[in-house]
């Protein structure tokens, strides 16, 4: 299939902003709880939307396998819209989840309807994390730094150096915490890469200060900064609503390092760069799953084109492309989300796709044990 159409403009232009909608379901719970909803069916709204309805519009709408082309891409990579719309989000984020935590502070839920709150909400407070990576990989000092105030809304600072430094480079080997294995579970791998990408940080992050000859508490550490913007979040929730809105916004960032894992999980799952003539291959599309499906790469700023990131990591999202010799997810990022809690579920979907796009050749499985 000819995956290649030419534009003279995005054609998605004018449905970008549907990424918007996910800061504002916070917004509609509080409407819905104030028209009277039961609280049961809203502390669930975020989870029945993930798992739900935007599974069911992924398969509604089907796969989009257009791309601009290269004359196009080059004109929408200097169009300030795309870099607005994703700071217009960040700030709808920083009222969402302000309004969460008062939600949960005002008492309306019990202990069970706070936790799966919580959780739907820690996916559906992800795509900060999303916007801190495309930022992340920006040449501007000023993208750079709001990168740093979205991460360090959700508590996950640290993830920019550890991913720009430590997984592009070890992406689909053992050596990287944020490829899963083949055979691995994503509690067993959430296990393995939480606490891997933080430490991996930590240390990409001195040995960084230390070229520049600064100290690991020099003003200059990206993670210090970032986490100063948790401290100031955390502060202002605990000033506004009280120690248990502060326990509510750690369940939240603890949602959202999961849902991270999740992401991750699937970006590179079982896929291994071989060992030729004792140096790892370069990392090429076969080495990263992709979703074409049309309404969630909407929603998560084309995260799902995710082989094209890994070849320039530069091109905003707007301009990455749909690339062929990539295996494809058979759902958005929702749908797979969903599969992957039921491990023995996945594995039956997951392992023949990945076989096949492997023409069988177990060399090229991530298995954890590759030297």
């Amino acid at each position: 299939m000819d995956r290649i159409s030419s534009h003279s403009v995005d054609p998605r232009r004018l449905l970008w902003p549907a990424g918007l909608v996910m800061p504002m379901v916070v917004p509609a719970c509080l409407g819905a709880l104030a028209l009277g909803a039961p609280t049961w069916a809203v502390a669930l709204t975020p989870l029945v939307l993930l798992f739900g309805v935007c599974t069911a519009l992924d398969h509604l709408f089907g796969r989009d396998h257009r791309n601009v082309s290269l004359e196009t891409a080059m004109d929408l990579e200097g169009d300030p819209y795309y870099r607005t719309l994703l700071f217009v989000v960040t700030g709808l984020f920083v009222l969402s989840l302000l309004l969460a935590c008062g939600i949960v502070a005002s008492g309306v839920f019990g202990p069970v309807q706070t936790f799966l709150f919580g959780w739907g909400l820690g996916l559906i407070h992800a795509p900060l994390v999303l916007i801190g990576h495309e930022l992340g990989h920006a040449r501007s000092t000023r993208d750079r730094r709001l990168a740093r105030v979205a991460l360090g809304l959700i508590a996950y600072g640290h993830f920019s150096i550890e991913h720009n430094a430590g997984h592009h480079v070890h992406v689909a080997t053992p050596r990287d915490p944020a490829s899963a294995r083949y055979g691995e579970s994503i509690y067993r791998f959430a296990r393995r890469e939480i606490p891997g990408v933080f430490l991996g940080a930590l240390r990409a992050g001195r040995a960084r200060l230390v070229r520049k000859g600064a100290g690991v508490w020099h003003w200059r550490n990206t993670i210090l900064q970032s986490w100063v913007v948790t401290a100031l979040m955390a502060g202002t929730v605990t000033l506004a609503f009280g120690p248990v809105a502060l326990e509510f916004y750690a369940l939240l960032c603890a949602s959202v390092w999961f849902t991270i894992s999740m992401a991750n999980y699937t970006a590179h799952y079982g896929i291994a760069r071989r060992r030729i003539d004792g140096r790892r291959e370069p990392c090429r599309p076969e080495h990263s799953w992709n979703s074409s499906f049309f309404f969630s790469n909407l929603l998560f700023f084309n995260l799902q084109r995710h082989s094209d990131h890994h070849t320039n990591a530069q091109k905003p999202f707007q301009t990455l492309n749909d690339v062929d010799g990539a295996p494809e997810l058979p759902s958005g990022s929702p749908g797979v989300f969903a599969l992957m809690l039921v491990p023995p579920l996945w594995y039956a979907i997951i392992h023949p796709i990945l076989m096949q796009a492997l023409d069988g050749d177990e060399s090229r499985l991530n298995t954890g044990r590759q030297a």
